[in-house]
């Protein structure tokens, strides 16, 4: 949208917000989700996806303003579908592929510990997605194989980039998992989270 004074660039769906973005909005809302302001959390949404400033929400027309709120809602409340392969650019501008575990049925104790440490935490989200997707070794149309665990530390930075419905389809794919799995305490867990933040 170009409002002569500024242009608005909104996401189109949850592939063109970063997991950083909703991270950021998971704690701002923690932090105001008690306060009878509503009128601040609703610009946040829109500040914080359409990255753009406070004051800038402000000059937006109010009938726009409303349209771009539901849109954003409506982005937020979708249920995307699990993702195997996906890009991301580093910061010295090399993309790299990166592809979910292949197997879970081969997936490392360590593996399934730093989810079950990450996954539900908003924060170390990014960390989570660092586990779940590596990038590939080799590929041949639908078959990959990806890099084996070394922890979390080298790609979670890079993993705040992660496209929103990457991350959120993975967290519920991974919760039906863990109930296949009969790790019932985990699932209820997640499922909590769920509850509490998707439906923003």
């Amino acid at each position: 949208m170009n409002n002569n004074e500024f242009n608005i660039s909104i996401p189109s769906s949850a592939r063109d917000i970063k997991l950083r973005q909703w991270q950021s909005y998971i704690d701002v809302h923690n932090k105001n989700k008690d306060a009878e302001d509503t009128d601040f959390l609703e610009k946040k949404v829109i500040s914080i996806f359409c990255d753009i400033s406070m004051s800038n929400v402000n000059k937006i027309p109010f009938s726009i303003y409303t349209d771009i709120l539901e849109h954003l809602t409506a982005i937020l409340n979708d249920k995307p579908d699990l993702v195997h392969r996906f890009k991301l650019e580093g910061t010295d501008g090399v993309v790299v592929e990166f592809g979910l575990i292949p197997n879970f049925d081969k997936m490392s104790y360590g593996e399934f510990v730093d989810l079950e440490k990450y996954l539900f935490d908003e924060k170390n989200l990014h960390r989570a997605m660092a586990v779940l997707y590596r990038p590939l070794k080799s590929s041949h149309k639908d078959n990959y194989l990806i890099h084996d665990y070394e922890g979390t530390e080298f790609y979670a930075e890079l993993m705040k980039d992660t496209p929103l419905d990457v991350a959120l389809a993975s967290r519920v794919f991974f919760y039906r998992l863990a109930t296949k799995l009969g790790n019932y305490t985990m699932a209820y867990t997640l499922k909590e989270l769920q509850q509490k933040n998707l439906g923003k």
